[in-house]
């Protein structure tokens, strides 16, 4: 069994639906926790792209060996975490920001993984190869091929104007801090406090 008995358009169709998905459980989670409305993800819509890319990762490293769960398990905690901790180090380069924050969680690594979490890739990983995979195969399998080139279209187009313009808010920000920093730098320096943190570091 592989993703790759799918055709282009249904993984593609698969990858949108896990970023629906994705955004409903983190927003569920994080509600709960702040006991407030939250639209969770870097971007406007509901989705959430790591998802997306976690979720056909686990298909395309766990079906191939679905008949055994532990190890199915083991792969979902390795490659979630990785992708987990890669994601979070490129968006804080790029950003200068820091998108999601363990620290109130025991077990921690630089905020950006934790125990707790990677425990639960390997149960999103069970989920995934021996629930998910099989609802979703079927939903698609109840859709004309002409549906789901449709949505595929429109989700993809949505997405690609809200990454566009949040990379453009984000960039602007981040250039406004900067400048922000460099003037309180250059205050500093000509009141003789050049000893100061800056905030550029």
């Amino acid at each position: 069994m592989s993703i790759f008995e799918h055709s282009a358009a249904e993984i593609l169709f698969m990858y949108f639906i896990f970023c629906n998905i994705g955004w409903v459980q983190e927003s569920i989670i994080e509600s709960t926790y702040h006991h407030k409305l939250i639209n969770r993800g870097f971007l406007k819509g509901p989705y959430i792209p790591i998802y997306g890319c976690g979720g056909l990762l686990l298909l395309l490293l766990c079906l191939p060996f679905r008949w055994n769960g532990w190890l199915v398990y083991i792969i979902g905690i390795v490659s979630c975490t990785f992708l987990e901790f890669s994601v979070g180090i490129l968006m804080e380069k790029v950003f200068r920001k820091q998108f999601w924050d363990y620290s109130m969680l025991k077990f921690v690594y630089k905020n950006r993984i934790s125990l707790i979490s990677s425990l639960f890739w390997g149960l999103m990983a069970l989920v995934m190869v021996y629930l998910l995979y099989g609802l979703v195969t079927w939903f698609i399998g109840l859709l004309p091929p002409v549906v789901i080139i449709v949505y595929d279209c429109i989700m993809g187009t949505a997405m690609s104007f809200d990454t566009f313009f949040t990379i453009r808010r984000e960039s602007a920000l981040k250039k406004k801090f900067i400048e922000e920093c460099e003037a309180q730098e250059k205050d500093e320096k000509e009141n003789g406090k050049e000893d100061g943190e800056n905030c550029l570091r």
